[in-house]
């Protein structure tokens, strides 16, 4: 009876509409139903009884889960309750809209259960009483009256589109901005009534706001795109964005490299020759990343992510990996995964002898005290405003606009007077050349001797950072 109970509920799941909004009374009982579910096929193993093989893989499973579960929370990363959310929800007659409001809160509540749940599995597991709840009562929602086009609301369609194109969330972020602005500056419209002069009044009305051309493309795009799935689908009968052409966007100006004079004044300020290590510098993340950008080109989010697993050596050669990872949230501009030599000064300077510090204190990141403070945040965020604001104020250079992304210029500046191979330089600073050979062989798996030749070539001719070496 209970299992036609179960598959009762799941088949209302798989028929139900999907929800772009919940109370957040339903969603913290889903979350705490969830919770109890958790402890309820705990308490039905521990009524089996648990060998003692059994115990110590539980207790291992625990560990991992309690530590993985932190490290999720912590960042607000939900990927890895995700799935599990949306079919525990579905069988409860609630099928969440991806990318929805509700999806999200659902997603970030059930990660908090799940840790909680976890921390009283493990009070559990050392013979302390813990109750398993009584688990609330949730009723699915309501079947409404399915309007004669399900599909004429921007946010279905929206949803649709990010299903069918498999978009990333930050496109999700881009589509829910271009909407609110549409609505804002068009009206609030259902999508089939939208026309082509909707289209232009949008984009008329964002030059006049003063936006700009990059922005306007982008947000355009994506309204082209939304329709564009749509219309192809046979879920409206044209799209209204169709032949939005790009508008021009200014060149800019290529942001130079710092100069000598620059580059003594920041290496032999407080931070590289007292010691100095202001709170918003996060530690000594103060100290190595402008000589990570520096001495190997890297971008900031780049060397902010290094985690202590990332440094290694190959026959006598130390490097560093920079690489994506979905389950920590790491991410690389170009998606790919690359090894940098690392330049024989940064080892002089100590670089080497940090790296095993922070093993040795069983660190995950090699900057630790870098966090990520918003939603899809990244770690050098913070940090990369505190940098800023060292360059222009406390050391008065103004000239940069980018202070970081001036490191990486300077690199590549400096890497050309050195007359280091323009190829394998474009592979440590992050770009594949655009030949057959390299294209074909990859950055990440290039054999790193040639790379450490190439970055041992580099010097920075006039500026003696002898300092900074260890005695």
């Amino acid at each position: 009876m209970n299992l036609d109970a179960e598959f009762e509920r799941i088949r209302k799941g798989l028929t139900a509409p999907e929800l772009h909004t919940i109370s957040q009374d339903v969603i913290k009982s889903l979350a705490d139903l969830w919770a109890a579910h958790i402890l309820e096929e705990d308490e039905e193993l521990r009524i089996e009884g648990l060998s003692e093989g059994d115990y110590n893989k539980l207790s291992e499973s625990l560990d991992i889960v309690e530590t993985g579960g932190k490290f999720a929370f912590a960042r607000g990363d939900s990927s890895l309750i995700e799935f599990e959310m949306e079919d525990f929800c579905e069988s409860q007659g609630f099928k969440i809209a991806k990318g929805s409001e509700a999806h999200k809160q659902l997603c970030y509540a059930f990660l908090r259960a799940s840790v909680q749940a976890n921390q009283q599995l493990q009070t559990r597991h050392q013979g302390e009483i813990v109750e398993t709840p009584q688990p609330p009562r949730v009723n699915p929602p309501a079947q409404p009256v399915t309007p004669k086009n399900e599909y004429d609301t921007f946010e279905v369609l929206r949803d649709y589109w990010f299903m069918q194109a498999r978009k990333s969330q930050s496109a999700l972020t881009i589509a829910n901005t271009a909407i609110k602005k549409f609505r804002a500056l068009v009206g609030d419209l259902k999508p089939s009534a939208v026309t082509k002069d909707h289209s232009i009044t949008l984009k008329d009305a964002l030059l006049a706001k003063g936006t700009a051309p990059a922005t306007i493309n982008k947000d355009m795009g994506i309204l082209r795109a939304i329709f564009s799935t749509a219309e192809a689908n046979s879920k409206l009968p044209s799209n209204p964005f169709k032949g939005w052409k790009d508008l021009a966007i200014p060149e800019r100006e290529e942001e130079s490299p710092y100069s000598l004079e620059e580059l003594k004044l920041i290496f032999n300020s407080p931070v590289f020759k007292e010691g100095y290590r202001p709170k918003q510098g996060k530690g000594e993340a103060a100290f190595w990343l402008p000589l990570l950008g520096l001495y190997t080109g890297c971008r900031l989010n780049e060397g902010a992510q290094i985690f202590t697993e990332d440094v290694s050596s190959e026959h006598g050669i130390p490097y560093f990996v920079i690489k994506p990872d979905s389950a920590t949230g790491r991410s690389v501009k170009d998606s790919k995964r690359r090894r940098v030599p690392i330049h024989p000064d940064l080892v002089r300077m100590g670089f080497l002898e940090y790296v095993a510090k922070m093993k040795q204190e069983g660190q995950v990141q090699l900057f630790p005290q870098l966090t990520v403070t918003r939603a899809k945040g990244k770690l050098g965020d913070k940090w990369g405003s505190w940098w800023s604001s060292y360059v222009r104020k406390e050391l008065g250079i103004t000239r940069v606009p980018q202070p970081y992304h001036g490191l990486r210029h300077t690199f590549v500046e400096h890497g050309r007077t050195s007359k280091m191979a323009t190829d394998l330089r474009m592979l440590i600073e992050g770009h594949t050349p655009n030949t057959v050979e390299f294209k074909h062989y990859g950055g990440s798996l290039y054999p790193l001797e040639p790379l450490y030749e190439e970055i041992v070539k580099l010097k920075f001719r006039g500026l003696d950072l002898s300092h900074l070496f260890v005695k």
